[in-house]
């Protein structure tokens, strides 16, 4: 017969050996292409055929059911201080997405993950950086010395300085305060009396310093953040509290502190970005987004200063009036000047006993490890004026800021 000389199965034939209905064999005929042979009005189908047809089919649909990966994600980690006035600019960059932007940019086809870590102070994000939690670190002077120092003893450990962030002249920022009603006026009756700082900071670098400069001998009380320091003076815990903004501006504005003022004493205060260099040797494209990004942070406060206030009052939940008359007293300026360089490798000097190690900037022919053509990249791509590659000379100026 036809069916078996030409080895065709009939229609009923193969609902049986696949065990399904007529309707589910007319709709497999339509959609998925089953072999089959009308002839007048029987249906047949190829016993080969089919064959091959299920295994195409099973195939496909074991391929259906396993799960398709998820795109890879890139995490980027940042890490900052939403309670140091300085390096707000992370804030801002947060906020905006400026960083985000600047990736998406750079490579669209990437898929990126920006990871946000808040610390309560510098030294915590150098030991985060040690040890490959975050890429970029915000932070103060006295770390960025410490970091240095630290790689001394850990030579896996190369930390890179990549840029300025917020300065203040001549000792602004921070302060030696007493609580209201205090007796103590000058820095040197403070002998003998309990100051509270934050351990292993800026804050404590100038504690030493003004004990060296007005034989302060008793010994600080450390605390781990700022928070801690403030409490002291409104709780009246400490005889004084070396506090820097907004926290300065903050126990000032609601009458709980005044400012021990000590003059000849303290320099510039000086913020910054960190990254360890060698991360950044393999994510360099990376590095110059985020310094854009950082770039376009400072001229967003520098020129829109309202909304800047706005947007890190309700990031950092200090009062927006608090806020903004603090970013106007620092410079928002991520070069690099000679007279920069002279206040880090002072504070390298002065701290050559205290830190582990430590190496004095400029000695031997070892300088501060600074990252300049980075930076020089990410001002490139903005248009903005060319940065030299040796630090600025003279003062600060009043015209060309980053």
């Amino acid at each position: 017969m036809l069916n078996e000389r030409f080895d065709l199965l009939s229609l009923q034939e193969a609902m049986d050996i696949l065990g399904v209905s007529r309707a589910t064999i007319d709709r497999w005929r339509k959609d998925k292409k089953l072999p089959h042979i009308k002839i007048g009005k029987e249906i047949w189908v190829d016993k080969h055929k089919l064959q091959a047809w299920v295994h195409l089919h099973s195939h496909a649909q074991e391929q259906e059911r396993v799960p398709k990966k998820a795109p890879s994600v890139r995490i980027i980690t940042v890490g900052y201080q939403s309670g140091a006035a300085l390096v707000w600019s992370t804030l801002v960059i947060k906020k905006l997405g400026l960083f985000e932007d600047e990736l998406g940019r750079m490579a669209p086809s990437v898929n990126f993950k920006v990871n946000w870590v808040d610390a309560p102070n510098g030294m915590e994000l150098v030991e985060e950086l040690i040890g490959g939690n975050i890429h970029f670190a915000s932070i103060g002077d006295y770390p960025m010395i410490a970091s240095r120092a630290l790689s001394r003893i850990l030579p896996r450990f190369k930390p890179l300085f990549l840029a300025f962030d917020g300065k203040t002249r001549n000792g602004g920022g921070i302060s030696l305060v007493v609580p209201a009603g205090s007796a103590i006026q000058r820095t040197e009756e403070l002998s003998g009396a309990s100051i509270a700082t934050v351990g292993n900071s800026s804050a404590s670098y100038r504690l030493q310093e003004w004990s060296s400069a007005y034989g302060l001998e008793s010994a600080p009380v450390v605390h781990r953040t700022m928070g801690d320091c403030l409490q002291g003076i409104m709780q009246g815990n400490v005889a004084a509290s070396v506090l820097w903004e907004p926290y300065l501006s903050w126990v000032q504005s609601i009458g709980a502190g005044v400012p021990v003022f000590s003059e000849g004493v303290g320099g510039d205060y000086l913020t910054g970005l960190m990254a360890d260099g060698n991360w950044v040797q393999g994510n360099e494209e990376v590095v110059i987004a985020y310094l854009k990004a950082h770039l376009r942070a400072h001229d967003f406060i520098r020129g829109e200063p309202a909304r800047a206030a706005a947007i890190i009052s309700e990031a950092s939940g200090f009062p927006a009036a608090i806020v903004a008359g603090v970013l106007s007293q620092i410079r928002w300026d991520a070069s690099l000047y000679e007279r920069d360089l002279e206040t880090l490798q002072r504070l390298g000097e002065d701290q050559a006993g205290q830190l582990p190690l430590a190496v004095k900037p400029g000695r031997n022919g070892e300088e501060f490890p600074y990252g300049t053509h980075y930076l020089q990249a990410a001002v490139q791509a903005l248009k903005l004026p060319i940065l030299p590659d040796s630090p600025l000379s003279g003062e600060w100026s009043r015209d060309m800021i980053y």
